[in-house]
């Protein structure tokens, strides 16, 4: 039988594998004698289909990346071999599914493969851009640098990512619970009431005839609505992920009203900060181009660098192309074309990734400032609505007993 073990050596490092025994003290009774301290086993035969599958859907937020990044990158400047490093970040993680990868990681760098090539095997947890800095680190005997510049570009981008999630929390559960009370304001409660108007035999107001109109229409089919509102979202989020319907929102989102421009400096920075980050690791121009071409998430920007690359295989300089483009603030143009005249290319694109991202800080805390009057003001006119429709004809009842 087979039998996934967890135990900590000797030297008190934490080790995971496979062995085989009869039984489970078996196996026990096997590591105890290779001078093993036994932290678990497990029987492989006891692992449940559903626990697989629970661990197909456990990820790795960017968070535990961000992390892993600047801690190996300290223990790289403390002079700590990079599997004794490796073993280190195994042990403090808490998340399963990275604790395997980085034993996997692990056990391939033991085997005499690089760095690079162990984190290509997972995809899904180190991007290309993270896996071809780590290799430019490796060719230029930087390793140490890159994962700090990693770990500074990937932090930048995370607290933007937070920044920009925060701000839309608010209003986003503002929003839901509003939609929430008149749904079960017109379901229930409205009834309610409209059976206590109609039997009095006045003639309604005409607002109150489209609030009750409204109101039967969610009674009756609220579970058509539902299925409706469903589809519709699901619909949208399957269109959008489609190539035609992706390029069709990068395109509509830099120009929504004020969001528009908040989409626009988060590209900006993120395309600034990532060819900083490749830069500095040592990339060369093109090959940063293109891994920045795949992070940057926006097809307008794609297609920039994409046309910017073969205009520099050419022999022309990426300012000569950004200077065109409409989508490109002459603010970049100009700092690029003075670094790429300084040979600071990189220190100038990080300058340029700082402003922009304190601009889309700028944005979101101003969009914030005017979405929370805003809300008011629509939840105060739906309010209005509901009194003046429902609450002023039973007042009107009242005063004419």
């Amino acid at each position: 039988m087979q039998f996934d073990y967890q135990v900590r050596t000797q030297q008190g490092s934490v080790e995971s594998g496979t062995v085989e025994a009869q039984t489970k003290e078996d196996a026990i009774d096997t590591l105890q004698r290779s001078g093993y301290i036994v932290i678990d086993v497990l029987d492989q035969s006891q692992k449940s289909i559903f626990s697989y599958k629970l661990k197909l859907f456990r990820g790795v937020p960017k968070k535990e990346i961000v992390i892993f990044s600047r801690q190996i990158s300290t223990l790289f400047q403390a002079k700590v071999p990079l599997l004794e490093a490796l073993k280190t970040m195994m042990e403090q993680t808490t998340n399963p599914t990275f604790k395997d990868a980085l034993l996997d990681i692990a056990k391939t760098v033991d085997a005499g493969a690089p760095l690079s090539k162990a984190l290509a095997a997972h995809k899904k947890i180190f991007s290309d851009f993270y896996v071809n800095m780590v290799k430019s680190g490796e060719a230029s005997g930087k390793l140490e640098d890159v994962f700090g510049y990693l770990a500074d570009g990937l932090e930048r981008e995370f607290y933007l990512l937070q920044k920009v999630r925060g701000a839309m929390t608010y209003p986003a559960f503002i929003i839901t619970a509003f939609i929430g009370i008149m749904f079960v304001m017109m379901i229930w409660v409205v009834p309610n009431l409209t059976s206590v108007l109609e039997e009095t035999g006045q003639e309604l107001p005409f607002l109150t005839k489209i609030i009750i109109a409204i109101s039967d229409a969610f009674a009756g089919y609220w579970w058509l609505i539902l299925i409706g509102v469903f589809s519709f979202i699901g619909g949208l989020w399957y269109l959008v992920h489609t190539p035609r319907g992706s390029d069709l929102w990068d395109t509509v989102q830099l120009k929504l009203p004020i969001l528009g421009t908040m989409f626009r400096k988060f590209y900006l920075a993120r395309f600034a900060d990532s060819l900083s980050v490749l830069i500095q690791g040592g990339l060369p121009i093109v090959q940063a181009l293109e891994i920045t071409a795949q992070v940057v998430r926006n097809r307008v920007y794609k297609n920039i660098l994409l046309e910017t690359i073969e205009e520099v295989k050419k022999g022309n300089t990426i300012s000569s192309v950004l200077k065109t483009k409409k989508d490109i603030p002459i603010m970049i143009s100009q700092m690029v074309f003075v670094g790429e005249e300084t040979g600071k290319l990189e220190s100038t694109l990080k300058s340029a990734a700082d402003f922009y991202h304190k601009e889309v800080t700028v944005v979101m805390d101003n969009l914030v400032t005017l979405i929370e009057p805003m809300l008011i003001i629509a939840l105060g006119i739906g309010v209005a609505i509901l009194l003046v429709g429902v609450l002023m004809p039973m007042y009107n009842m009242a005063q004419n007993f």
